[in-house]
């Protein structure tokens, strides 16, 4: 068996989905008696017979036959796949790609993605540009960014455009400075939080109102001491030097967090759970460095958080 080659297994699947040898042959563009040939040299390798020949009928498979075409049309996929991949790193290796990164994305993730890509390409230039997803998604729509990193979009305008590869579900952080009086404390109630000032976004509305729905099911009174930013760093200081509480995307403060500046809270009633999605047009076809670097991100999602399939794959938008 390990003398069947690659264009001999080519052969076999054309000719089961096809039917006969006279169309399998038109379509490989080769003569019936160099099919049926290539056909009996791996019968003979085997040892077995994988058609059924029936005289002026269709060959039919045998029970060898079934298990060599579901065998050969895995292997077939890998090499494609393998030649695909090599043609990527082969043509990306000049050019320029800019990213919209959105919120969501774990800025971890997608850093340790580009690193391993700029030593394989390092004459690829790079250029990142943050931001909220829908402002990502219109730049994207502009031809200003090659895709954007981010999660679904909440604006449905382009969704017939775009295209939305889900990744990794993640959930928002309640987030302190190290010495809040909350820091560290165990089993809290939002009852505990009422005496702080609360920091969240204020360019979208939905963590505000997923604040205002936890505190109307525990039966308290909404926050009333809110400041509502988009200046991440200023926002971060504030939370450093005072007893404030931010509700955020965990890669907003990810480096905060990572170095200890601040510290989550055990509460998740008031955070959101997220999905980040890697986000490309539909009518336009990325660039060969663009494509390897959104298979650079995907394969280091899947490394730290598992394959789509395995999550359970959200439809978008």
């Amino acid at each position: 068996m390990h003398d069947i080659e690659l264009i001999q297994l080519r052969r076999f699947v054309t000719l089961v989905e096809e039917g006969t040898f006279i169309d399998a042959a038109q379509k490989l563009n080769v003569t019936q008696q160099a099919l049926s040939s290539s056909i009996a040299r791996m019968e003979e390798s085997a040892g077995v017979r994988f058609l059924d020949r029936k005289r002026g009928g269709r060959p039919s498979l045998t029970v060898f036959g079934r298990l060599l075409l579901a065998r050969a049309r895995t292997q077939l996929a890998l090499a494609e796949r393998m030649a695909s991949e090599i043609e990527l790193l082969r043509d990306a290796r000049g050019g320029s790609v800019t990213i919209g990164i959105g919120e969501t994305m774990t800025g971890r993730h997608v850093a340790t993605a580009i690193r391993r890509y700029h030593r394989q390409q390092p004459d690829v230039q790079i250029r990142l540009v943050e931001g909220y997803t829908e402002m990502m998604i219109e730049k994207l729509m502009l031809g200003e960014v090659d895709f954007v990193c981010g999660g679904p979009s909440h604006d449905p305008a382009h969704a017939d455009l775009l295209d939305f590869r889900h990744l990794f579900e993640i959930r928002d952080v309640l987030a302190v400075r190290k010495n809040h009086p909350l820091a560290g404390a165990r089993e809290l109630a939002l009852r505990d939080l009422q005496d702080f000032t609360w920091m969240m976004p204020a360019f979208r509305g939905d963590i505000y109102e997923a604040i205002q729905v936890a505190h109307m099911r525990a039966k308290l009174p909404p926050p009333k001491r809110i400041i509502r930013s988009d200046a991440v760093t200023i926002g971060s200081w504030l939370c450093i030097d005072d007893d404030y509480i931010i509700t955020v995307s965990p890669d907003m403060v990810g480096t905060l967090i990572e170095f200890g500046a601040l510290v989550t809270l055990d509460l998740t009633e008031t955070t959101i759970l997220r999905h980040a999605c890697l986000i490309t047009r539909r009518d336009v076809k990325l660039s060969p460095a663009a494509a390897r670097l959104t298979e650079e991100i995907t394969f280091e999602a899947e490394r730290a958080y598992g394959s789509p399939a395995e999550l359970g794959t959200p439809a978008f938008p």
